[in-house]
């Protein structure tokens, strides 16, 4: 898949926010502010032409981002599913459901129903991630166990109907769609990736999926057709560097992504702006 130019050249990727440790998942408010976090549990908050500000720190190494309308994000780590409000408060959501602790929290999404998806990893090679969904009022339960080959990022659809799930030992990428109960059904595998070790996912506004690998150091673009192109590729290391996560800044063709072997953030400009993330109001309280 490797052996066609990218769509963009290395030398339109800029980096920025050097220095920070190791980020393997962000989101972007939609007036530009970027929350990402560190190795050690750190929780980063900036804009692309400032520089970071660390404003929390919450156990474990964090993973994924989502963010609510209200402003807060959820993170999660592997402890579990952690709030971080706007000054720094930190709340444990979820670490499982009663009957299935936990094993590795990768990745949240926000259904528009307010409903927080999470995918938890499970063991590499065990087969054994599932999805878990967090109600607002606190409750969580397993929303699937069939995406289960280390189960990563995940996404929704422009439209609200799809979820999609990263698979890194697949490797590949399933979709759901999401029935009018809010339960995930139909999966199928959209995208197989042979040689590759996917990890994030993110929806431009035509639809087509962005595909970020932690190895090779690229991300792939998946078009409505099915056809998986190479978007970017840094065979150097020196603008990608095991590229884990993408998001876009809300409203632009602006990409920015996470680099988990790295200590920066990578940035470039996408062909179709970004498509709007459900933000629903998550009223849990701890």
């Amino acid at each position: 898949m490797l052996d066609q130019d990218p769509i963009v050249p290395t030398d339109r990727i800029t980096v920025v926010w050097q220095g920070i440790d190791h980020v393997e998942g962000l989101a972007i408010t939609n007036d530009g502010v970027i929350w990402c976090g560190g190795e050690l549990g750190q929780v980063y908050v900036g804009r692309l032409d400032g520089e970071p500000e660390e404003i929390a720190r919450i156990p474990g190494r964090t993973g994924g981002f989502v963010l609510d309308t209200a402003g807060n994000a959820y993170c999660c780590t592997d402890l579990g599913v952690y709030r971080i409000t706007p000054d720094g408060q930190v709340d444990l959501v979820s670490a499982g459901s009663p009957d299935r602790p936990a094993v590795l929290p990768n990745h949240p999404a926000f259904l528009s129903s307010s409903v927080l998806l999470y995918t938890d990893s499970g063991n590499w090679g065990a087969n054994d991630g599932c999805t878990f969904a967090v109600t607002p009022d606190g409750v969580t339960r397993v929303a699937d166990t069939s995406a289960a080959a280390f189960t990563n990022g995940n996404t929704v659809s422009p439209d609200g109907s799809t979820v999609c799930v990263v698979e890194s030992s697949l490797p590949g990428v399933s979709a759901f769609s999401v029935a009018p109960d809010g339960s995930l059904v139909d999966r199928r595998v959209i995208a197989e990736m042979p040689g590759t070790v996917p990890d994030g996912v993110a929806y431009d506004a035509d639809g087509r999926l962005l595909i970020a690998c932690w190895a090779p150091d690229a991300v792939f673009l998946l078009e409505t057709s099915g056809e998986l192109r190479v978007l970017a590729h840094d065979p150097l290391r020196f603008a990608l560097h095991e590229p884990t996560n993408v998001a876009f800044v809300p409203g632009t063709r602006t990409v920015v992504s996470a680099n988990y072997g790295e200590r920066y953030l990578s940035v470039f400009e996408h062909e179709s702006i970004g498509a709007p993330l459900p933000r629903p109001e998550f009223p849990w309280r701890p």
